[in-house]
């Protein structure tokens, strides 16, 4: 009888526990936001020495972000002053339609030098959204690069559109790759889905800025995230060092599905460039 007791208060016990899990990650852990910042130590010239990078991504917008949330964002990010905003896909939730909120605030991004972005597997059948981030002030990147100068010694800045868009990855990247191949500049990847690295000679970047997986929905310490997109297990961690590239995977600021999220505050990423 005592035995059957103590299992009945065990099992109580694990009830409630598994009940507070899902009302943390749903009500506090997947609401609001928070910023990761990094230092990035590199070899570049002084005049980049400093350099701030804020990196948003999944926003998916319409669902946990709403005008509110996306406002306070907005003034989080001009509050740092950033020289350059990159935006890594994924705009809108599933229908959510394009209001005058969203285009407010997108143009309401302040930066020294310029903002960018690529478009996410989600953004893909939206049409309107690259003429929304164009009319934004955004520059697109999609398999193209673009050249920052802030003295005679550009920083090469590139980009891949979502792996829907079916043309050959080493098409892509080959423009910029090229240029890279000619030049010793320092160089920066903006990717959505970072599985697709292995398809091209990465390598010849020195940071890969990237976006889709979310952080995992669910993450544990030093395991990383454990609930990924199809395609992307292997990357479940928010950095990897991989043949002296620096590799960053933002954990998202909005919710794809259901607005639960587990040890994995939405969040984005502020980087300073240091000189080494």
């Amino acid at each position: 009888m005592r035995r059957l007791r103590l299992w009945v208060k065990v099992l109580i016990f694990i009830i409630i526990i598994i009940v507070l899990t899902i009302i943390y990650g749903l009500f506090i852990n997947s609401r609001g936001f928070k910023v990761n910042e990094i230092a990035l130590y590199k070899d570049i010239p002084d005049s980049y020495n400093g350099l701030k990078i804020v990196h948003i991504s999944d926003l998916y917008y319409g669902n946990s972000v709403n005008e509110k949330e996306l406002k306070s964002i907005v003034n989080r990010i001009n509050l740092i002053k950033p020289d350059i905003v990159v935006f890594t896909g994924d705009l809108l939730y599933k229908d959510t339609k394009i209001d005058s909120a969203l285009t407010k605030q997108l143009s309401n991004i302040k930066t020294d030098i310029d903002k960018y972005y690529i478009t996410g597997d989600n953004d893909y059948e939206h049409e309107d959204i690259s003429n929304l981030l164009d009319n934004c002030g955004f520059i697109n990147l999609n398999d193209t690069y673009n050249l920052i100068y802030k003295d005679k010694t550009p920083i090469l800045i590139a980009g891949i559109s979502t792996s829907k868009n079916k043309t050959n990855i080493l098409k892509k990247v080959e423009a910029a790759a090229d240029y890279l191949n000619n030049n010793n500049v320092f160089s920066i990847l903006l990717m959505h889905e970072v599985n697709k690295i292995e398809k091209f000679d990465y390598d010849k970047f020195n940071l890969i800025l990237a976006g889709h997986n979310l952080g995992g929905i669910v993450k544990f310490p030093l395991l990383g995230g454990i609930i990924l997109p199809e395609g992307n297990y292997l990357y479940g961690k928010d950095y990897y060092k991989k043949k002296g590239t620096d590799i960053y995977i933002s954990n998202g600021l909005g919710n794809k599905d259901a607005n639960f999220r587990l040890f994995n505050k939405p969040s984005f990423n502020f980087y300073r460039l240091r000189k080494k």
